[in-house]
């Protein structure tokens, strides 16, 4: 646990300690005791966040909204389970689409490789063509 963690800890989870990870929670009461006012000027920023948060208006959705979009989607055909089945052709489409792209991107790159290579050796050989001396230690490097 460090500073970094501890911080993304609070900011995500707010100053209450009983809603963080479990994993993490006995590791960040250690250093939140061991680190001193840093650690108390972050809670307290985090504690002021949560106070934000609780104090503002909380999204009443009415009855007869949710209502109407449920009805809309059964209108149009959509049922919970045709929706997920739908759902789970796009991700394979998609995956299959990602893994397509990467296969593109390795045989493109072995097969550019070579020719940027060859014209890297035909530097090295027209360098050595040129020198003026045999020195073994230019010629074979």
């Amino acid at each position: 646990m460090n500073a970094e963690r501890l911080k993304q800890l609070a900011e995500a989870y707010g100053a209450d300690k009983r809603r963080w990870p479990e994993a993490e929670r006995k590791a960040a009461e250690t250093l939140l005791a061991s680190d001193g006012p840093w650690a108390d000027r972050m809670l307290f920023e985090a504690r002021q966040t949560d106070a934000a948060l609780d104090a503002s208006a909380r999204p009443m959705v009415s009855n007869a909204l949710r209502d109407t979009v449920i009805a809309s989607a059964m209108a149009a055909g959509l049922s919970p389970r045709k929706a997920r089945m739908v759902w789970d052709r796009l991700v394979l489409w998609f995956g299959a689409g990602w893994a397509a792209a990467a296969c593109a991107g390795v045989i493109a790159g072995a097969s550019l490789t070579p020719h940027l290579t060859a014209d890297a050796q035909a530097d090295a050989v027209l360098y050595q063509s040129s020198l003026s001396g045999v020195d073994d230690t230019e010629v074979l490097g």
